[in-house]
């Protein structure tokens, strides 16, 4: 297997490529956040998730509205990282059928599908991540019911949720020689309806002789990785990963895309950051072969 063709770089999130992105984005509008493309269609052919991040810095006093109200035809998943140590930092709203919710960092944010929204950071710094559970995601704009919008306000509330810091050995084949600290975001216990797992782990200064902490292992699905640094452009973290029997050392950022059924490991070797990882089941421990 070659693994340079799963470990990719990521890239600026313009329009081109192969499969031109519909975004719900009013007109004439200048976005506050600067976009990066880890895992698409064009960068990952084989890959059936979407993942993209908007990275926010330099906000204006007042951030106008850039998106539009819309709904989707898959699940979709925010995850609010701030710049602080803590992850705090950043801060942001929702809108759900007219009604607006605050964000603040750390916090996940699930979408179900047919869910009328639009998002915008509104102060801070950090990063958005956006995920789509199906990498043939489609938009819709659509009209909020406002009606529904408060008639469901504890509901759709229950959407934006805190990620819990636990240890790495609640998975099998990892362990706390892992740097950093483990944030896991969405997953069966936070989240049970959205039957996904995502785990970030921060790490600070990390240096080569860091130990290895994920043993060789296999999932039962495809699994997606990407890693973003706190330098400029997401610069800043390395990573190694093992694919079968192959090693590739790679700077951030980048989109990881393990196939259902590939041996592999990963090891933090170096810098600073966010090391992500995506499952398309409830608990981790139910991907693995």
């Amino acid at each position: 297997m070659d693994a340079a063709k799963l470990v990719v770089k990521a890239r600026p999130g313009v329009v081109g490529g192969k499969f031109e992105e519909k975004r719900p984005l009013r007109e004439r509008i200048e976005l506050p956040v600067k976009r990066h493309v880890f895992i698409n269609r064009d960068s990952h052919p084989d890959a059936d998730i979407y993942v993209a991040i908007h990275e926010a810095k330099d906000l204006p006093a007042t951030v106008p509205d850039y998106q539009v109200p819309h709904c989707h035809n898959t699940d979709e998943f925010y995850y609010f990282i701030g710049n602080n140590p803590d992850l705090s930092g950043l801060e942001g709203q929702i809108i759900f059928e007219g009604k607006v919710h605050k964000i603040v960092s750390p916090a996940c944010i699930y979408i179900p599908t047919g869910t009328v929204h639009e998002y915008k950071v509104t102060r801070g710094a950090g990063t958005v991540t956006v995920l789509f559970r199906s990498r043939g995601y489609t938009h819709e704009d659509c009209k909020p019911d406002s009606s529904k919008g408060e008639r469901d306000f504890g509901k759709y509330a229950g959407y934006i949720f805190t990620p819990d810091v636990r240890p790495t050995t609640e998975i099998k084949y990892h362990t706390d020689a892992a740097p950093g600290v483990r944030y896991v975001f969405v997953d069966g216990k936070l989240k049970p309806e959205a039957g996904f797992y995502t785990v970030v782990r921060s790490v600070a200064n990390v240096e080569a002789t860091q130990a290895n902490y994920v043993d060789k292992h296999r999932h039962n699905c495809d699994t997606y990785h990407i890693s973003i640094g706190s330098g400029p452009d997401l610069t800043g973290l390395t990573v190694e990963f093992v694919v079968e029997d192959e090693k590739v050392v790679a700077e951030s950022p980048v989109g990881v895309h393990i196939p259902a059924g590939t041996p592999h490991s990963q090891r933090i070797v170096g810098g600073s950051g966010h090391f992500f990882n995506f499952v398309p089941k409830s608990n981790y421990n139910d991907g693995l072969m």
